[in-house]
């Protein structure tokens, strides 16, 4: 990936959470298209969890692949603007 280009990549987020009702925490995954590099999916779904009272984000971690002519995306939602 090109450090001053913007592509589509497919992201897989990670994230360990707590709540009050499960003290040990559960970890939540998705898979979803965002923008490399900035990702403003992915900072925008850790956004809004660390203002919620009821949840704590204990850790996330995400990776990402690039997306060519060849990459299966029939399973990932599309959004066009």
């Amino acid at each position: 990936m090109s450090k001053s280009k913007i592509d589509a990549v497919i992201t897989s987020l990670e994230l360990q959470l707590e709540t009050a009702n499960s003290p040990f925490g559960s970890f939540v995954a998705f898979r979803f298209i965002d923008t490399y590099p900035s990702f403003p999916k992915v900072q925008d779904m850790v956004h809004q969890i660390r203002k919620r009272s009821d949840v704590s984000l204990v850790d996330y971690e995400y990776t990402y692949t690039g997306i060519d002519k060849d990459t299966d995306i029939k399973y990932l939602e599309i959004t066009r603007h």
